[in-house]
């Protein structure tokens, strides 16, 4: 796979292309720019996009709660 073919994570912008970003945690529901304000719940529970990218820059995971199951991106996952 190449790196354009990857999807990026809507929440961290990691091209890790999985479903649950390892990255941070995000789990990909189809949420885009235009209602990443509203909270969608199912598998992101209580959390929009925009909160889940603000959690991201301040603890490195869509949640604090998952700061202890992320990971660091790749070097061939960068955007």
């Amino acid at each position: 796979m190449t790196q354009q073919s990857v999807n990026r994570c809507p929440c961290c912008g990691y091209r890790t292309g999985c479903t649950t970003c390892p990255v941070c945690f995000w789990t990909d529901d189809g949420q885009s720019d235009a209602d990443a304000g509203m909270v969608a719940g199912g598998p992101n529970g209580e959390v929009s996009l925009s909160d889940a990218r603000l959690n991201f820059a301040i603890y490195g995971a869509s949640h604090r709660r998952y700061r202890d199951v992320v990971r660091a991106p790749r070097s061939d996952e960068l955007p």
